[in-house]
């Protein structure tokens, strides 16, 4: 019960962290997404699996991308970053959440296809917690799937956003000292 109780309060919070404006960071635009990209090709080299089911991966991938982006609002402000980069801030809205639900059920219905156990309440808490704490993502194994389709949505959620505003690649791009 107790477990419910936690696993509720953090999707409330993660879903009204979707609603509010909040400052895009190279760390979960950038540095992430590549961990995961990597993560996902190394583990891709290791259990070699169907290439279709790969290439479905990828198209799901970018089609969360697209979907979660469709509904980002931007807003350039005038203010710079410790590093001086400009702060550009971001709501993600209701898009960006369908997107992570296409991503997560394709998860669920990968693994399932693929003959794993699978607990979904212990599923959406993992989610809600790597979304919540974003260290969780460096301490939780995953599978080649979701290593591959959650570096890929998120790589081309930022280009996708780069492309409607060009101040969000300086604001996450890494600053030379």
């Amino acid at each position: 019960m107790v477990g419910i109780i936690v696993l509720v309060i953090g999707v409330l919070i993660f879903t009204r962290n979707a609603f509010r404006l909040e400052k895009i960071s190279r760390w979960e635009a950038i540095l992430i997404p590549v961990y995961s990209l990597v993560m996902g090709i190394q583990t891709l080299t290791r259990e070699r699996p169907p290439v279709v089911l790969v290439m479905v991966t990828v198209v799901v991938g970018l089609l969360a991308a697209g979907l979660q982006a469709v509904g980002a609002q931007l807003q350039v402000t005038d203010d710079c970053d410790r590093h001086g980069r400009p702060v550009v801030k971001l709501r993600r809205g209701w898009w960006y959440l369908l997107g992570w639900v296409l991503i997560f059920a394709y998860g669920i219905g990968m693994a399932m296809l693929l003959g794993e156990h699978v607990n979904l309440m212990h599923e959406v808490e993992l989610e809600i917690m790597k979304d919540l704490f974003s260290f969780r993502n460096f301490t939780t194994v995953a599978s080649w799937n979701i290593y591959l389709q959650s570096g890929i949505a998120s790589l081309g959620y930022t280009w996708l956003l780069i492309r409607r505003e060009p101040t969000v690649r300086q604001a996450v791009r890494h600053k030379k000292r």
